[in-house]
């Protein structure tokens, strides 16, 4: 079984189910990016459970003596003790004297001592506790009547199991027969635990408690499947003559001192059985035969019982003897499955191991780059001989400082929280390790990495070990800076031209900017962004920005897929009181991902010629409802201050603006930054209490533009910024009016993706409605937990194919109540697959501010 090899079993009070989602999409690169949800956790709370085995009938000789056999077992999912009641129901009917219980702790319906029980001692979950009721009747009984038995949780009083014996008072034959199964101490095991090829001696005792002889007395007993039956060991304690196994059932084998002949067989399959000619009134007698624990079996309780007649006349069975299987832990991570017997199951494999051999080693032999992700596939498999989870963990050998590790499912993608499983007996599943390097990792030809993976048995420590280890090249990732102008583009790592000189030398006014056309191209093999920075410091009042072809103001290039290229645009602006001089322009791009970096040097001389501007036209994006801030700076690039002029917006209508000015020059709009329309608004701009722009002096507005909600994508505006060409109340005028004016265009767009994930407790899997919540909860066996899944657009570019992939916990699986409570999704158009196990969903596209949901349910296995 692979994957969804998984076994129904109740956790424990206590346990912790923790469960995170995932989802993929396509970004506006062409990258298909993961993201996680946040773990949402509940709390198994304990709950009591109690069975009670089994129902007796018995018939009893006036002033006799009967024993009742019963099993009692903690269903619940944690410690708990039972009180013990039995009551005669047709009260003075057997007028039965006494009914007491002893313990019988081996299970085999004969007591273990003579002190009277009234509960069973604290049974963990699982644990089965045997008693036995020695029920007393006077000898003037008559008739028959039934008993109550009842066990009660001391847990919750009203959790309790009950049986019915029936009693029937007789004067003819009666034989109790009482089965025992002991493991030899030859072989090493304790009376009642045992283990696989233990010999265990089964004994059939009968004892004739009526009143008149017990003739043609049959008892057969068919052996269950994990019991192999040890020819010649058949013995009747009433003769040393060993019994013949093979002479038929009609054949007599022995013959006691009473001239009581018995007969045995054995049937060469799994039945034995004997007959004695007759049991006289009050001889009992017992035989004993030996079988062998089968290596197939599973850790547990192997019941037996035995059946007799008397004169064709079925007689109550024997008691349920019984033996337990110790458990036998073995689990082990490999590049493949692994029987039983150790040896490699070729039929579940690693998809990743590049090596031929069957062994504990995964290997990776393919190329990475710096700050990539090595996928390593392992395979898990459970040979204990009872159902167990797994836990994985991962210890750093020798892969680089810094390297981070993460385990997947076996989808790939789905984060293991806790343990995996529980899995079933000999079941195997995959686990993924993801290394990621760190982005300055050595860059070698031949990296020789290694890494341990440890899977640990929940239930026993048992532990195995396996490698990961990665032999492939480590490569740098690479970037080039060029000036995007044909012959002077800087291409390569040297910053300078061949002659030591800056490639490109521009002249401009004080004040007047300029701007480089500039390609970052990512030469690696994987997507990567770049931060934009000067490797040199401007002259104090010069300024520089750096915008996307589209005109919107970047400090990183955002996400270039592998091989491409991105044009941007990076302007620097001399002071407005700037002397003549000659400034080199250091201009670098820098991985954010694997630290690769490149620069340009380019250069500016300014002019003595004066202007006064405001810059730039911009393109922005927006979502509907969306608000944008486009930075703006405005100078005064003349000689005189500005004491006056108006600052105007136009051109929206659909859409609505406002200019704020950005007093701290942050780039963001703080609660007290006003919003501005003149010159005069510039508060202290020219001195204490004189509002205006000084000669030579910049501020920056921001141009705060909000769409409406019912925009739809395409739509645009241009929203324009002018200054006024009448100065100072009408006595001057700007001499260039070229550049008192900026139109920004606001388009309706189109992403990043956020994943949150919520519960709430259905306690009664019938689909009832909760309130949500990402906070731990505490929940029931058989209680149901509904998930909502939200994938949130909030990028300023439409997510595509967006998918939502989550698993259930261990000990749960997905569940729909019967039509009660099945998955819903958003959008109505989106489609789920779902197993028991694992469910995915696909949204399609969701663009900026919108979302996609997924709502499943578990039950909690019980």
């Amino acid at each position: 079984m692979l994957g969804a090899a998984a076994y129904a079993a109740a956790p424990e009070a206590g346990s912790v189910i923790g469960n995170q989602a995932v989802a993929t999409y396509t970004n506006s690169a062409g990258d298909t990016i993961t993201v996680t949800s946040n773990t949402v956790e509940t709390v198994v709370q304990q709950v009591a459970g109690v069975t009670l085995d089994s129902d007796n009938t018995e018939t009893i000789a006036p002033g006799g003596k009967a024993f009742l056999p019963h099993i009692v077992t903690n269903v619940g999912n944690g410690p708990d003790s039972y009180a013990l009641t039995a009551t005669e129901d047709g009260s003075g009917t057997l007028d039965t004297s006494q009914l007491v219980f002893y313990p019988d702790a081996d299970m085999d319906g004969v007591a273990d001592s003579a002190t009277p029980l009234t509960s069973t001692p604290t049974l963990a979950p699982g644990e089965q506790f045997g008693v036995v009721i020695e029920a007393t009747v006077p000898s003037t009984a008559t008739g028959s009547d039934t008993i109550t038995v009842t066990s009660t949780s001391a847990l919750d009083g009203t959790v309790a199991a009950t049986n019915t014996d029936t009693l029937t008072i007789s004067t003819d034959a009666i034989v109790e027969l009482v089965k025992s199964m002991t493991a030899d101490a030859a072989s090493g095991g304790d009376p009642n635990i045992v283990d696989a090829g233990d010999t265990v001696t089964i004994t059939l005792t009968y004892s004739s408690t009526g009143l008149t002889a017990a003739d043609n007395y049959i008892v057969q007993d068919v052996l269950d499947g994990d019991l192999t039956y040890v020819k010649g060991t058949a013995r009747w304690s009433d003769s040393a003559v060993p019994l013949d196994d093979d002479n038929g059932s009609t054949v007599v084998d022995a013959t006691n001192g009473n001239s009581e002949t018995i007969a045995w067989d054995y049937d060469d399959t799994q039945t034995v059985n004997f007959t004695l000619s007759s049991v006289g009134s009050g001889r009992s007698g017992s035989v004993t035969f030996d079988v062998v624990i089968a290596d197939t079996a599973d850790a547990g309780i192997i019941p037996n019982t035995a059946t007799q007649t008397v004169d064709g006349v079925a007689f109550p069975p024997s008691n349920t003897a019984s033996v337990t299987v110790a458990n036998q832990y073995s689990v082990s991570i490999a590049d493949t499955a692994i029987n039983g017997d150790g040896t490699p199951n070729g039929a579940i494999t690693s998809a990743t191991d590049d090596d031929t051999l069957s062994n504990d080693i995964v290997t990776e032999s393919g190329s990475v780059y710096q700050g990539g992700t090595i996928a390593q596939e392992f395979v898990l498999t459970n040979n204990s001989n009872r159902a167990d989870s797994l836990a994985v963990s991962v210890a750093n050998v020798d892969f680089p400082a810094g390297t981070t590790f993460r385990i997947v499912g076996a989808d790939g993608v789905t984060p293991v929280i806790g343990s995996v499983g529980p899995l079933a007996i000999g079941a195997s599943t995959k686990v993924t390790l993801l290394a990621t390097l760190p982005t300055d990792a050595p860059v070698t030809a031949v990296a020789d990495y290694t890494a341990t993976m440890t899977t640990t048995s929940d239930a026993s420590g048992v532990s195995d070990i396996s490698t990961a280890e990665f032999t492939g090249a480590v490569l740098a990732s690479s970037v080039d800076l060029e000036n995007n102008v044909v012959g002077d583009e800087g291409d390569g790592a040297n910053p300078y031209d061949p002659l030591g000189d800056p490639w490109i030398s521009s002249t401009t006014d004080p004040g007047a900017p300029v701007t480089y056309d500039m390609l970052v191209q990512n030469g690696g093999t994987v997507s990567d962004s770049y931060n934009l920075s000067l490797a040199q410091a401007l002259p104090v009042g010069w300024t520089v920005e750096f915008r996307l072809a589209d005109g919107t103001l970047v400090s990183n290039t955002g996400t270039i897929p592998a091989g491409a290229s991105t044009q941007v645009f990076v302007t620097v602006t001399p002071a407005a009181d700037s002397a003549p001089l000659t400034q080199e322009i250091d201009i670098q791009v820098a991985s954010s991902v694997s630290g690769q970096s490149d620069r340009i040097v380019n250069d500016i001389t300014v002019n003595e010629i004066y202007d006064v501007q405001i810059i730039e036209d911009q393109s922005a994006q927006a979502s509907p409802g969306g608000i944008v801030d486009l930075l703006h700076t405005i100078t005064n690039e003349g000689n005189v201050d500005i004491s006056e002029g108006a600052i105007t917006q136009s051109g929206l209508t659909n859409f609505s603006g406002a200019i704020y000015w950005d007093q701290n020059d942050n780039g963001v709009i703080d609660p007290t930054e006003p919003v501005i329309d003149n010159f005069d608004d510039l508060t202290d701009g020219l001195g204490v209490g004189v509002n205006g722009l000084a000669a030579g002096e910049s501020i920056s507005v921001i141009y705060r533009v909000q769409t409406p909600s019912t925009a739809t994508v395409g739509v645009s505006e241009i929203g324009t910024l002018s200054l006024a060409s009448s100065l100072n109340t009408g006595t001057a005028t700007d001499a260039d009016t070229a550049d008192n004016a900026v139109e920004d265009r606001i388009v309706i767009i189109s992403g990043d993706v956020t994943l949150t994930k919520y519960q709430y407790i259905d306690a009664n899997c019938d689909g009832t409605v909760g309130v949500f919540t990402k906070t731990r909860q505490d929940v029931e066996p058989g209680q149901c937990i509904r998930y909502m899944i939200e994938a949130e657009n909030t990028g300023s570019y439409e997510a595509r194919d967006v998918i939502i992939s989550d698993a259930a916990p261990a000990y749960t699986s997905i569940t729909s109540c019967g039509t009660a409570c099945p998955e819903t999704l958003f959008p109505g158009t989106s489609t789920a697959t779902a197993t028991s196990s694992s469910i995915t969903s696909n949204h399609g596209t969701v663009l900026p501010g919108g979302f996609a949901r997924l709502e499943f349910t578990v039950e909690v296995d019980q």
